[in-house]
Parts: C-alpha cells; structure tokens; sequence
C-alpha cells in the first residue's frame, strides 16, 4: 500500500510539476503585444502602408559583396534587387503574378513561391497581429542565437508552418524559422534601430543549405513605394 500510494504521489507531482510549465509560458497575444511594445507601438505603425530599405549585400559563402534594395507596399507588393557585381538578383510580387531575373532573363516566379508572395505583407498594423494566423502557439522557451526566446509555431493563412522566436527580455523578434520551395531557411533579425518612431532589424541574416547572406539596411524610408517598382522589367 505504501508503495502504491508513493507512486501515485509521484504522478501527481509529476502532473503538477508539467501544468505549472506549462502556466508559466506566455499566450501568444502577450508575446506579440510585448513585441509591438518593443518596436515601437501598434500606433506608430498602423499608418503604415509600405516601406523602402537600401544597403549592403555579402554573400559570405561566396565571397562576394554588392548593394542590395527592397520596396514593398500593402497588401503584397514586393521588390528586391541584389547586386554582388559578377550576378545581379531581380525579383517582384506585382500583386498577382511574381518574377525572377538572375541574370539571365526574367522567368515566372514558381508557383510555390509565388503563392507565399501572396500572402498579405507582414507590416503596417497587420504585422503585430496574431490573428493573421490561422494557428499559433507558444511551443516553450529555448535559447535562440545566444538569447533566451519565447519560441512558437505558426500556420498562415495559405498553409506555410513557420517557427519565430521572440527575446524573452526584450520582446524583439530575433528569427524565424521556415520551409520553402528552396529547402529550409533560417532568418536572423539582429541590430534593431528606430527610424521615424518605429524599430526594425537593420541586419538580416538568411542562411540556408549554402551559406549566409547578410542584408544590411543604411537607410529605412516608410511610405508608399513608387507603382512603378513593382511592374516587371
């Protein structure tokens, strides 16, 4: 009987144990509502309707450096140049159909991809809300790029699973994790800085089977892009 009622005590703080885990992670609303704290405030950026980023490229695997641009503008507009000199990396979402140009002519945009572009742009207002979700959920707490982070697991809307992770102290978004067309990618969001009251990552790390690109914004413009950035060339 002594034995029975140890192993029962045991489960049951087993069992304990597990929900008070479980009580201390944090909802997915509260993860962003500390994110959008972060940068900035869900009010600064609700007027946004697109943005521009220019700097430079380094694709270290390669060793090659250049200049790189991108535009977008609500809902799915989208444009990124890359110059590294020996190769030059056109492509565009115009809305409804996308482009690739690597320098040797423009070709549609695969469909799988072109399906992601069409998801509505992670910015404005929208970017901050959970509910452009079709599934989420804090997953747990593990140590991302030397940083203790809230991870979580997200479904869009059209089917694509991504894993982000939020710093535990400062509620900054520090990567995301996710499966495309071309294989699984890593995105590391690092240097955040403030331009006309809202911060973003001025460093973007992709990393990917090959190697890292390093994408590093100078300068960070908010308003709509010209239309005519996002006609294909």
């Amino acid at each position: 009987m002594r034995q029975f009622a140890s192993a029962a005590i045991a489960a049951v703080m087993m069992v304990g144990g597990a929900v008070r885990a479980e009580a201390q992670l944090p909802t997915v609303q509260q993860v962003f509502d500390k994110y959008a704290t972060a940068v900035g405030g869900r009010d600064a950026w609700k007027t946004v309707t697109g943005r521009s980023e220019k700097g430079t490229a380094n694709a270290t695997f390669a060793g090659l450096t250049g200049s790189y641009e991108r535009h977008s503008a609500l809902p799915n507009k989208t444009r990124m140049i890359v110059d590294l000199g020996v190769v030059r990396i056109d492509q565009g979402f115009d809305g409804e159909k996308g482009w690739v140009d690597q320098g040797q002519g423009v070709s549609p945009m695969p469909a799988e991809q072109a399906k992601e572009m069409a998801e509505p742009n992670a910015d404005g207002a929208a970017f901050l809300d959970p509910s452009r979700y079709a599934k989420s959920a804090v997953v747990g707490k593990e140590t991302f790029e030397g940083a203790e982070a809230w991870k979580l697991e997200l479904t869009s809307k059209a089917g694509r699973t991504i894993t982000e992770y939020f710093d535990v102290s400062t509620g900054l978004r520090l990567g995301t994790v996710s499966t495309t067309p071309m294989g699984t990618q890593t995105a590391i969001y690092k240097d955040y800085k403030a331009f006309d009251g809202k911060k973003v990552p001025t460093t973007l790390v992709q990393r990917n089977g090959q190697g890292d690109v390093i994408l590093t914004s100078e300068t960070v413009t908010f308003g709509t892009p010209d239309a005519a950035l996002f006609k294909q060339p």
